[in-house]
């Protein structure tokens, strides 16, 4: 697959349609690229960077969503998600065994039960890596494919209706506001600390991130500069609660806390 992965060049009077096209074309690309240094070796950042294009693919096709023909777009939501859940696991246990695990095993080298949770810990990365990496294969052969013939179809489309619709600044606009909005509202939602509020709190948030990043050339700089700062300041904070949370969940799978007396010590500090 040899789509070219550099940003590509917006202009205000583009039509929608044809902005998803290049967009998706420099997503998958890029997604393309992610995808071969994770069979050549074991790196966490490999995989992170394979998340943050998925991530930003993901938020093209919200952002272009009403523009787009209904069967494209759910294919599109649908295939992407797919590939984004294979690589979550994976990714939560590469967080909890550097920022959890590593400093508490820094200031207690010797404990025992602490190498033993690294022990479970690793094992279980490992065999999620492996799930990982069989699944991700499977995706390559396809849904991926089908997703840049479907470019092919949406260039043609938006070439034939170049004319028609509205244009992309002012529905760029709007899907910023709908995206403010929609994040207003998840945030109202997580203010009692519920993890489900939080978590999709955290999604909304990266989401409009990404979608002010791809549409920048068109947006107004009150999105590009001030808003984006203050998303991604938030999403610093909201990351360090949600992970703490994915890490007490991982620390009680590898305790296996259920089947262990009521005496069991509680999390490391380094957990929360």
């Amino acid at each position: 697959m040899n789509a070219d992965a550099r940003s590509p060049m917006l202009r205000r009077k583009t039509r929608p349609a044809a902005a998803f096209a290049a967009l998706a074309q420099a997503s998958l690309a890029r997604i393309d690229a992610c995808l071969d240094p994770l069979q050549r070796r074991d790196d966490p950042e490999d995989l992170h960077q394979l998340r943050i294009a998925l991530r930003q693919a993901r938020a093209v096709v919200w952002a272009m969503g009403p523009a787009l023909p209904r069967q494209e777009r759910d294919r599109w939501k649908r295939d992407l998600r797919m590939l984004a859940r294979a690589t979550s696991e994976v990714r939560d246990w590469d967080v909890f065994l550097a920022e959890t695990i590593g400093p508490a095993r820094e200031l207690e080298p010797h404990d025992p039960i602490l190498a033993a949770i690294a022990d479970t810990a690793g094992q279980r990365r490992d065999a999620a890596r492996e799930a990982m990496l069989a699944a991700l294969a499977t995706y390559r052969d396809w849904p991926l494919p089908a997703l840049h013939r479907d470019l092919a179809h949406l260039a043609h489309l938006a070439a034939r209706a170049r004319n028609d619709g509205p244009r992309l600044a002012p529905f760029s606009r709007q899907r910023v506001r709908r995206g403010r909005k929609q994040l207003r509202a998840l945030a109202k939602r997580a203010r009692g600390g519920d993890a489900d509020a939080m978590h999709a709190q955290r999604i909304a948030g990266k989401r409009l991130r990404y979608v002010i990043e791809a549409l920048a050339p068109v947006l107004p700089a009150r999105y590009t500069r001030r808003l984006h700062r203050k998303l991604v300041k938030r999403q610093a904070s909201l990351g360090q609660r949600v992970d703490g949370i994915v890490a007490r969940r991982l620390m009680a799978e590898c305790l296996d806390l259920q089947a262990m007396p009521d005496d069991v010590p509680p999390p490391l500090p380094g957990a929360s």
